[in-house]
This record gives C-alpha cells, sequence and structure tokens, in this order.
C-alpha cells in the first residue's frame, strides 16, 4: 500500500471542566515525503467562509501595457500568450507569461475558462521546448500565481517560467527518486499504484475519465488538489496539441469548485515534469502532474511554526471533505444549495452573487 494513515490520541486534558481525548492522522505523501497531521474534530469543524471579492483593477497595469513596460525580447504564443523576460531573473531563462485580455483582468476564478487553461499550456510547451535545446539547461520549471495572497507582485493574471540549471530542485529531485524507489520495490509506475488505490478508496476522488483528480492525501496545506494524466507522460514535450487541450479541459471544474464550493480566491500551480535527460526513462517511474494549492487571505495563515520549522504540514481541513464537494461540482454540476457558507449557516452572500452570474453566464 502507498496510501497509509496512522490514527493517534493525544494525551488527556481539561477544558471547561470536560475530560476530552481526541484523535490525529498522520499521513505522508508516498511521492513528496511530505508530512500532513490532521485533527480530525479540528478538520470537522463547520466554518463561516469568509472571502474578499471586493477587489478593484489596478489603474495602469504593466501587464496590460506590456509592449511600453516589459523587455523587448518577448515570445508571442500562437495561443496569445505572451512570454516577456523577467525584470528581476534568477536563472538563465526567466520568462513572465501574461494572458489575454490585455485591456482589463480576469480577477476571479470563476472567470477562468477553457481558453485560459489550454494558453497555460501551450506556452508552457513553447517555453520548455526552447529550454531543451540548451546543453546547460537541466530541467524546466513552471508554476502560477493567482490572488494577492498567492505571492504575486502583479495583479494581471500570469505564470512564471524558469530553465533550471546546475543543480536541481531539491523538492523535485527528492519526487523523482521515491518514484523510482517505488517503481524498484512494486514493478509498476508508482502513479499507476496510487490511481488504484485511490479508485479502491473511493473518497477522495473529484475526476476519473481521461485524467485523474483527486485531493491530495497527505495535502502539504487545505484543500490542496492533484492532478495527472492516466498515459505514461513524464514531460509536457512528450504531448502533442491533442493531448494537452485533453489534460487540461477537465480541470476547469477545480478552480470555479474551489472558488464556489470553498471560498478559494488566491492559489498557486505547480507543474512537475521530468528533468530533460531522464524525461524517457520516466515514463516507467513518473507523470506530468500539477499541485493546486490554495492560499489562505485570513488567518491562521498556511505556512506557519510548524511547515516552517519542522517541514510537517499541520492541515485543518480533511481531504475527503475538499473532494466530496468538488465531485459534486462535476457529477451534478453546479448547485446553490454546495456555496460555502458564512458564519450564519447560510451561502456566502458574495459567493453566492457571483454564483448567479456564472450560471447566467452558462446559459
Amino acid at each position: 500500500m502507498l496510501l497509509t494513515e496512522h490514527s493517534g490520541r493525544t494525551e488527556a486534558f481539561t477544558t471547561n471542566g470536560e475530560a476530552r481525548q481526541l484523535t490525529y492522522l498522520t499521513r505522508t505523501d508516498p511521492f513528496t515525503g511530505n508530512v500532513a497531521k490532521i485533527s480530525e474534530e479540528r478538520a470537522r469543524r463547520t466554518l463561516g467562509i469568509s472571502v474578499e471579492l471586493q477587489v478593484n483593477p489596478v489603474e495602469n497595469c504593466v501587464f496590460c501595457d506590456y509592449e511600453k513596460h516589459t523587455p523587448k525580447e518577448r515570445i508571442v504564443h500562437d495561443c496569445g500568450a505572451v512570454s516577456v523576460p523577467n525584470l528581476y531573473p534568477w536563472e538563465k531563462y526567466d520568462w513572465i507569461t501574461i494572458y489575454p485580455p490585455f485591456s482589463q483582468h480576469k480577477m476571479l476564478l470563476s472567470d477562468l475558462y477553457f481558453d485560459d487553461l489550454e494558453r497555460m499550456m501551450e506556452s508552457s510547451f513553447d517555453l520548455a521546448t526552447k529550454c531543451s535545446r540548451d546543453p546547460e539547461v537541466i530541467s524546466f520549471m513552471d508554476f502560477t500565481n493567482w490572488g494577492v495572497f498567492a505571492g504575486a507582485s502583479q495583479q494581471h493574471p500570469h505564470s512564471q517560467r524558469k530553465s533550471i540549471t546546475r543543480v536541481p530542485s531539491p523538492s523535485l529531485h527528492n519526487e523523482l527518486v521515491n518514484c523510482q524507489n517505488l517503481r524498484e520495490q512494486h514493478g509498476q509506475n508508482p502513479f499507476d499504484i496510487l490511481e488504484r488505490e485511490e479508485r479502491a478508496d473511493g473518497r477522495r476522488i473529484i475526476y476519473d475519465d481521461g485524467i485523474f483528480i483527486v485531493s491530495n492525501f497527505a495535502p502539504s496545506c487545505p484543500d490542496e488538489i492533484l492532478v495527472f494524466p492516466k498515459e505514461d507522460i513524464s514531460h509536457i514535450m512528450q504531448t502533442n496539441e491533442s493531448d494537452r487541450k485533453r489534460i487540461i479541459q477537465p480541470v476547469l471544474g477545480i478552480f470555479q469548485g474551489l472558488f464556489f464550493c470553498r471560498g478559494i480566491t488566491n492559489l498557486n500551480i505547480a507543474v512537475h515534469m521530468a528533468p530533460f535527460s531522464q524525461m524517457d526513462e520516466a515514463r516507467k517511474y513518473y507523470r506530468w502532474h500539477m499541485h493546486i494549492y490554495p492560499r489562505r487571505a485570513r488567518l491562521p495563515v498556511d505556512r506557519a511554526g510548524a511547515e516552517m520549522g519542522f517541514d510537517t504540514s499541520v492541515i485543518d481541513t480533511l481531504p475527503e471533505i475538499t473532494s466530496e464537494a468538488l465531485r459534486a461540482w462535476y457529477q451534478e454540476g453546479p448547485r446553490e444549495d454546495m456555496v460555502a457558507k458564512a458564519s450564519d449557516g447560510c451561502p456566502n452572500p458574495g459567493l453566492l452573487e457571483e454564483f448567479q452570474k456564472h450560471l447566467r453566464n452558462r446559459s
């Protein structure tokens, strides 16, 4: 079994005259080694979600007016995205990929549509291909920031794409080594094993048709989502345009579901793929995959002392609760009763207003 869970009991304590002893779970991600500690009672609390939806577009956005404010060595992708050199680079190739429309911003996750995700994939393919031609580059880094609490310095939706030279990313290297070891132990691609075990359990699966979307068993942050294709694809360069469209189109519902059902307004998207020199061999033990990391726009912050000091993720949301809400979005479609609740137990008014706009736009 790749997915093992250990249940423990806290030392007894007394509060308000009542003796208590609580159950906690320890889960380890078999690929990354991430350790997640989940308090079952804490994770099952019903929390009133407060989200900040009144985000106004900045005036004189430098990415809207990229021709004036960004370096001229740009790459204009056939898909409509534009990659510009980062003004503050820390790698040999360091691009910011910005997405149309350039006269306005898509401010909320509910504004995303299929063509936005396809542009993310196509521009990633173009830049990875360019990096692969340079013998100094060993691999390719691809991540996207969405929202003011996701670490982005610019409000306009954009991705950051960079080469990796000389020294590999420690997290990616460890993930690859773990997957190689699992392949040797089990004689199968560990992503196939994960898919089979998750399907047998059933509680964390969100989407299972062509690609696999699942709430991460041992998340590094609340509501983390894992996405990967079912084919042995270890790198985006092993795909064609039809593959990329088929892989990314089902992911749209995740962003809309997180927004409406979980009140998520800020997130990071990290895409992992094998190093160039290993990508053919890595088909046996690795997959191109996407981690979606929601970020909190409120306290407590999502990375605090335990995460920083001990590299242990303390999670207050059961992955099974996240998947239940998002699975309903895929299977039953948008439902008003699934909109995230405010502290009074009623659907959050701001989200409900956006939800009704979303339904009108779909019809």
